[in-house]
């Protein structure tokens, strides 16, 4: 078995384009070179990535891979073979094209008619050629987020590739990228290998040997071992300040890809500092300038952790300049603290009018007075009598966004709203709302604990939603620069983890009428299309739609199964709680060892009523014994069954409806449905619509997958 090695030398790439870069070579070699590998096994392909280096090392490739048998479909039979059964022109040039012996060719059927064709046997590519036309192409389709050119080549890198190693066990195979012509040379790191700035030079024998030639040379190539080593050191200097460290993942991740050999260096910051809130301190710390947090007994501490890229002797000078840089931002930090606390939250609520929201939808206060909007509905819907602390804490919601403090650290918007709040002697539910409403952030992201703040929250993200699919600004494929999925997941989870039952086809008709969406997308087309032309209840459709859609598959995510999903959601319930707890219900029903018997039965009924089925039922007109013991079952249970729905219990509303079971049964076995009689027809196929409107109150069992059927 052989081993390839592959390595592109560039300068420094961005954290971003590190790990964009190993993501998708681990995926595409996987996939190019399935061929190739001897055996499946994830020791095949270990990925490098450096922010000086991407590379892959292949292991367990076959020297060719097989031969394939191939059929090659040509020309039209009746084209291609003349009446006296003679091969034509058409034929003979699709076979000299093709290399293909004449006699060779052979009548070939397919789906679209029958054709001239042929299989043939192809030899299996060497693997030297297979690199040869694979790896370049490869290369220049990673997906960096950004590229540039720099030299007259034209080709786009996300930064200037300075050496490329290709080594097949130990030969040099050729390859050039970019005007670079690779060779066995890497080069190690640039400050702790001579020269400095570019590093040593160093011949790589083999495939094999790579991986010690760079740990040797102050590189930790793989990303996983390089991250252990980061989280390792944060956790080792944690200990010995007898501290417990703020262990974020996605700064471990960054920090991971600036570095080639990382080194910790514990700092320290004055305690003065620690009077401002400490998401101010650990922001400054992580957004701007990559440091780690430590916290003792749930309080943070004035101690930080840096990583260099460099191992040097005198570690005392570079941690005088990490803590210079930090005590620069923490000073201006505690500037804008106290300059902010100066003003007053109601003082900067009319100046939002000087903040533009979106060139559409105007500014941040209208976008504000929109929210207070919907958060009155929402409000209404919950049962929520007192308004005066959702007004309240809505009309500061987006008063932060004018304090300096938010001006130079964005991160903290909603979270300065709060401490401030807080200052100025608001309610402390008023102030947490304020930071709440914009929960959750992101898909995993921790939900509103305030009841205000979780009523602001779904207005806030309707309202984005509402607006901004108005206007036409709808996510496409991989571009959502509005951030209108998340908003819309952020609605389903509050409404689906917090038991918010609100019928939201209602809620949208409500806040569409309440909030003039027509006089936002009349100013949205600037007069582009007549008053009369426009129908507000296709954005209502679309962003419906568009929820349902994250709810189905925020659901899925949650391991329940497809069918399940739509058998509840065509049912036309809208209140996502109650569609969950539905669904919920049904999934379990499924793990019953009866659960295929049982759906049978419930997909008979539904089965048998013709689409748009208008029902009309007279009792007098039951004749058989089982369709009148039916009736009376229906009869018995689905008063208990409508109760114990309104109750949200659908578990025991559904161990209702299986007490019909017997009774369907007996009524298919023993009942001719579609008799000759129309008007006895009729009233049994109303019976059973009766029985269906019931079983379409948790479910359209129709619609749920059973093995087997009648």
């Amino acid at each position: 078995m052989k081993k390839y090695l592959l390595e592109i030398g560039c300068e420094e790439l961005p954290p971003s384009a590190v790990s964009t870069g190993e993501e998708f070579l681990k995926e595409v070699f996987k996939e190019r070179f399935k061929d190739f590998f001897g055996y499946d096994t994830p020791e095949n392909i270990k990925v490098f990535a450096t922010p000086r280096r991407l590379g892959v090392l292949l292991k367990n490739l076959k020297e060719k891979e097989e031969s394939k048998k191939e059929t090659i479909i040509g020309p039209p039979y009746r084209i291609a073979v003349d009446q006296e059964g003679r091969f034509t022109k058409a034929a003979i040039g699709f076979a000299n094209k093709n290399n293909i012996p004449i006699e060779s060719l052979q009548k070939i059927e397919t789906e679209k008619g029958v054709y001239i064709g042929a299989v043939i046997e192809r030899e299996g590519k060497s693997i030297e050629k297979h690199i040869e036309e694979t790896v370049p192409d490869i290369i220049k389709s990673i997906p960096f987020p950004k590229t540039m050119r720099w030299n007259g080549t034209g080709f786009r890198f996300s930064r200037p590739i300075r050496w490329i190693v290709s080594i097949l066990d130990s030969e040099v195979l050729p390859l050039e990228i970019a005007g670079i012509k690779a060779d066995r040379f890497t080069h190690l790191h640039r400050f702790m290998t001579n020269p400095v700035g570019r590093g040593e030079k160093k011949e790589i024998p083999s495939a094999d040997n790579y991986e010690e030639i760079l740990k040797f040379g102050f590189i930790i190539p793989a990303f996983s071992d390089r991250r252990e080593a980061v989280e390792t050191q944060i956790t080792g200097f944690a200990r010995s300040i007898d501290a417990e460290a703020i262990l974020d993942k996605e700064l471990i991740d960054e920090v991971t890809n600036l570095v080639e050999f990382p080194v910790g260096i514990l700092g320290d910051f004055s305690p003065e500092y620690l009077v401002l809130p400490e998401e101010v301190i650990i922001t400054v710390c992580k957004h701007h300038q990559r440091y780690f947090n430590f916290k003792r007994d749930g309080k943070l501490i004035p101690k930080f952790l840096a990583f260099s890229n460099t191992s040097v002797k005198n570690r005392e000078i570079v941690k005088a300049g990490y803590e210079k840089v930090l005590k620069a931002r923490l000073e201006d930090a505690l500037f804008f603290y106290e300059e902010d606390l100066k003003k007053n939250l109601d003082e900067l609520y009319p100046l939002l009018e000087g903040i533009l929201f979106h060139e559409k939808l105007g500014t941040v206060l209208e976008k504000v007075k929109r929210n207070g909007i919907i958060a009155e509905i929402i409000a209404e819907k919950m049962g929520i009598k007192d308004l005066n602390d959702i007004k309240r804490a809505n009309k500061l919601s987006k008063t932060d966004l004018l304090t300096e403090m938010v001006k130079e650290f964005d991160e903290l918007q909603g979270i300065m709203g709060m401490y401030y709040a807080l200052k100025q002697g608001e309610k402390e539910e008023v102030a947490k709302a304020i930071y709440e409403h914009y929960l959750p952030k992101t898909a995993e992201d921790k939900l509103p604990e305030t009841t205000i703040g979780t009523v602001l929250s779904i207005a806030d993200k309707l309202d984005n939603l509402i607006s901004f699919f108005a206007i036409g600004e709808k996510p496409k494929a991989g571009i959502d620069p509005y951030g209108l999925r998340r908003s819309a997941l952020g609605i389903v989870r509050i409404m689906v983890e917090k038991g918010i039952d609100i019928d939201l086809e209602e809620l949208l008709s409500e806040t569409i009428r309440k909030i003039g969406l027509l006089s936002i997308i009349e100013r949205g087309i600037k007069g582009k299309i007549k008053t009369a032309e426009l129908d507000v209840s296709d954005v209502k459709e679309e962003v419906l739609n568009f929820i349902i859609g994250r709810f189905q598959a925020y659901m899925r995510g949650k391991g329940f199964d497809t069918d399940v999903i739509n058998a509840v959601l065509s049912t036309g319930d809208k209140s996502l709680y109650r569609a969950y707890l539905k669904i919920k219900t049904v999934q379990e029903l499924k793990k019953n060892p009866d659960f295929e018997d049982v759906m049978v039965a419930f997909k008979r009924v539904g089965n048998i009523l013709p689409e748009n089925f208008e029902a009309s039922f007279d009792k007098a007109l039951l004749e058989k014994d089982e369709e009148k013991q039916l009736y009376n079952k229906y009869l018995e249970i689905s008063k208990r069954v409508d109760e114990l729905i309104e109750k949200k219990n659908y578990r025991d509303a559904l161990s209702e409806l299986l007490k019909l079971k017997k009774y369907i049964d007996n009524f298919f076995d023993n009942v001719m449905v579609m008799v000759k009689e129309e008007e006895i027809k009729k009233n049994r196929l109303s019976l059973l619509k009766k029985i269906n409107d019931l079983f379409r109150k948790i479910s359209d069992f129709t619609k749920i997958n059973v093995q087997g059927g009648k």
